[in-house]
């Protein structure tokens, strides 16, 4: 049945394909089932506040906890320590050190929309920005030969005070912005173009996070859809329609989807929503995407460019062997009480052996044993074959579903960190028989396997494990592989300690 079409202009009776998915929603179903998005976001009420709302909160706020920050570096400097020192000098400086963190942190883009960066990248940008405006600080001291009136130590606490403060703040902040978020609060209206592959996870992508604060309002494609509905949003008209179409949805931004076989037409398009002042975003095909991959280099200035893949190689690969030996040790002694307490309880409550013991496939293609605290019923697959958990499944016992909650199954995986199968942070690996179906079906798949797994990855860290679809999980894989830094490592660590207490795919 035709798709019924709102928009400007008649409807063609065939046009070119606009996006054919290079892998299938029917076939990446039968991969594993769909991670269930978020209830819908309701529709934005922009009214509710002013658009500036938030970076003059946080001005306010900065403002404030600078300004602060300097008598509470003097008081432990000098009146914890029983001293008593001219504070003039430091309530002179107060305007000064307002205005120097405030130019720092506007530097590190803290006034900003914080619309689509996570909470780690805003905290990282917050602190550099704070380092910067110690810098500039010291920098003043010297500059106005304030050294015998205002002591350099009294910054010390002074920037761990404002460091404390500031990440309270924006974490506060972020949640209450979530929270108006969730709500169809603030959020941007968005007209999607193309029914491709990128854009059908990126539609995903956005109902399972409204806090990003994007509302997809329709799609604009030349194909027909059997209920009018692309991904669960209204086929709204056709892809030369769309300036038309922004103006009748009242879209904030255009969101581009067209594969990179259409190179043409999305260059039409740029200049269609450049000429009707659209604001628009290109979204890349994911399957086709090679711009992180490409490396370039010369030979007397002839330009050579060829194909970046695994980067962790030669002295790389030996720093993160080495962290991952370091760590996992001092991790195992650290949590040996809390391995012991689960130990005891799993033995006095569930019949059976203390750890599961499966064959995952690893680095090069390597068969090993992983190791976890056992959470269902003995021989749980002896029915059901091997299949994915899902959510209040029979097999998990309640101790289990509560070691799973917060992670705590997975502990025993660092002896196989420490044994060299695996690494902190990689892709997961999959049992033998997901893998050899995965192998064959998903595009670029076998590309995670040039690295060990890991007990946490990128993929982990942006809310896809469980049942979530293994073709999204291949590709933030992937890119993690492709992007490899001690950067990217640590920000999956840290993000792992966060979403231990706020992960909704554990099951």
């Amino acid at each position: 049945m035709a798709s019924q079409y709102k928009g400007a202009g008649p409807r063609r009776e065939s046009g070119p394909d606009i996006a054919k998915p290079i892998v299938t929603e029917e076939k990446a179903d039968r991969l594993v089932p769909m991670a269930q998005p978020m209830p819908e976001v309701r529709q934005a009420n922009r009214r509710a506040l002013p658009a500036d709302w938030l970076p003059l909160a946080l001005l306010a706020g900065d403002v404030a906890i600078s300004a602060l920050s300097v008598p509470f570096g003097y008081w432990v400097r000098y009146v914890n320590a029983g001293q008593v020192l001219p504070f003039g000098p430091y309530v002179a400086a107060i305007p000064v050190v307002v205005v120097l963190y405030l130019v720092a942190l506007a530097v590190n883009r803290q006034y900003s929309s914080w619309r689509g960066r996570t909470l780690v990248d805003q905290l990282l940008s917050l602190y550099y920005g704070i380092g910067f405006a110690a810098v500039l600080m010291l920098a003043a001291i010297e500059l106005a030969n304030l050294g015998q009136s205002f002591s350099r130590l009294t910054l010390i606490p002074a920037v761990v005070f404002a460091a404390v403060l500031m990440t309270a703040e924006r974490y506060v902040l972020r949640q209450y912005e979530t929270r108006l978020r969730c709500q169809g609060i603030g959020t941007e209206r968005v007209l999607m173009v193309g029914t491709g592959e990128g854009g059908e996870q990126l539609i995903r992508r956005m109902n399972m996070f409204p806090q990003y604060g994007f509302h997809v309002v329709g799609v604009a494609s030349d194909e027909t859809h059997a209920d009018g509905k692309f991904v669960g949003v209204p086929v709204v008209g056709l892809v030369d329609d769309v300036p038309a179409l922004a103006t009748q949805l009242r879209a904030d931004q255009v969101f581009l989807a067209l594969p990179a076989s259409q190179r043409d037409r999305l260059l039409h398009l740029i200049k269609m929503c450049e000429d009707q002042n659209l604001e628009f975003k290109i979204v890349p095909d994911l399957l086709e995407l090679m711009t992180s991959r490409v490396a370039s280099n010369s030979i007397d200035g002839l330009p050579l460019i060829g194909v970046r893949r695994n980067q962790l190689r030669g002295w790389a690969a030996v720093v993160k062997r080495a962290i991952d030996i370091a760590f996992s040790a001092i991790l195992l002694t650290l949590l040996s009480p809390l391995l012991l307490v689960i130990t005891i309880v799993i033995k006095l409550t569930m019949p059976g052996p203390l750890l599961f013991r499966q064959e995952r496939i690893g680095r090069h293609r390597r068969p090993f044993l992983i190791y976890k605290f056992r959470t269902m019923i003995p021989d749980a697959e002896s029915e059901t074959g091997p299949v994915v958990a899902t959510p209040g499944d029979s097999r998990v016992t309640w101790l289990g579903r509560l070691l799973r909650r917060f992670s705590l199954d997975e502990l025993p995986q660092l002896l196989n960190v420490l044994k060299g199968d695996m690494s902190l942070v990689g892709p997961r690996p999959q049992p033998t028989f997901f893998d050899e179906r995965y192998s064959g079906e998903v595009p670029r798949y076998l590309e995670r396997q040039q690295v060990r797994p890991g007990l946490t990855g990128w993929a982990e860290v942006n809310d896809l494990r469980g049942a979530a679809p293994i073709l999204d999980r291949t590709m933030y894989d992937v890119y993690y592989i492709e992007n490899w830094s001690l950067a990217l490592d640590l920000k999956c660590v840290i993000l792992t300690a966060m979403r231990v207490f706020t992960q909704r795919h554990a099951y």
